[in-house]
C-alpha cells in the first residue's frame, strides 16, 4: 500500500493482522527533502508484533485459553484454566521469555492472584488492579483480560455466524440485540469497539 502527502510517501512493506489488533512490521518513510541537496532522507521504522489466543475444551468439561505476544521486544506466554459453568479462573501460569519491562518478570507470580477471579461485571478492574500498578505488568493484565474475552467470544460464535445471514440492516439489528443481551461483548474484539457501526444507539 502506498500513501502520500506533501511531506513523504510511505510504502507498507507488509503486515500483521492478529486477533485483536493491526500492527505494521515494518514501514519505510521516502520523500523526507535534505535541505540543499535535492535528494530525499531515507527512514526505516521496523516493529513486529504477532498476537496469539487460543481457546481449548477439556475432558473435564473445563475450558484452557493459551495467549501468546511475540514482538520486537517482548515475548509473554500465559495459560489460564477456566471452570464452567460459571467461568472461573482456577488456574494460572506464565512465562516471559523477553520484556522492555524489567517489572514484568518480577510481577509474574501476581498471576496467581487471579485465581478464584469470574469473568463477569467488574473483571477489567478487578485484573488491573491485580496485576497493574508500579509492580505489576500491564502485559500480563492485557493477556489476562484477551482471555477472558476469548471465553466469551468462545460461546458466541455460534450465534456471531447466525447473525451473518440476511440483509445488512438485518444483521446489525441481530449484533445490536446480541450485544443488548450480552454487553460483556462490548469492546471484546474490533467488531464491538467503541467506533463500531456495530454500537451506534447503544449505551453500553
Amino acid at each position: 500500500m502506498i500513501c502520500d502527502d506533501l511531506l513523504f510517501s510511505c510504502e507498507i512493506s507488509s503486515s500483521l493482522i492478529h486477533y485483536p489488533q493491526l500492527f505494521l512490521s515494518e514501514r519505510i518513510f521516502t520523500g523526507i527533502p535534505i535541505k540543499g541537496t535535492g535528494q530525499a532522507r531515507r527512514m526505516t521504522l521496523i516493529f513486529m508484533r504477532n498476537k496469539n489466543v487460543e481457546v481449548e475444551s477439556l475432558a473435564d468439561g473445563n475450558l484452557s485459553v493459551s495467549w501468546r505476544l511475540a514482538d520486537t521486544f517482548a515475548e509473554i506466554e500465559i495459560r489460564i484454566t477456566f471452570r464452567l459453568p460459571d467461568l472461573e479462573m482456577i488456574s494460572a501460569e506464565g512465562r516471559i521469555g523477553r520484556s522492555p519491562h524489567p517489572e514484568c518478570a518480577q510481577a509474574l507470580p501476581l498471576l496467581q492472584k487471579v485465581v478464584g477471579v469470574r469473568v463477569g461485571p467488574g473483571v477489567r478492574k478487578i485484573v488491573q488492579g491485580l496485576l497493574g500498578g508500579e509492580k505489576g505488568c500491564r502485559e500480563c493484565a492485557e493477556g489476562v483480560l484477551e482471555s477472558c474475552n476469548a471465553v466469551i467470544l468462545h460461546f458466541t460464535a455460534p450465534q456471531i455466524r447466525e447473525n451473518e445471514k440476511g440483509t445488512e440492516e438485518e444483521r446489525k439489528k441481530k449484533f445490536q440485540a446480541m450485544l443488548k443481551f450480552n454487553p460483556r461483548l462490548a469492546r471484546s474484539c474490533v467488531a464491538f469497539a467503541d467506533d463500531s457501526p456495530l454500537r451506534e444507539g447503544l449505551n453500553l
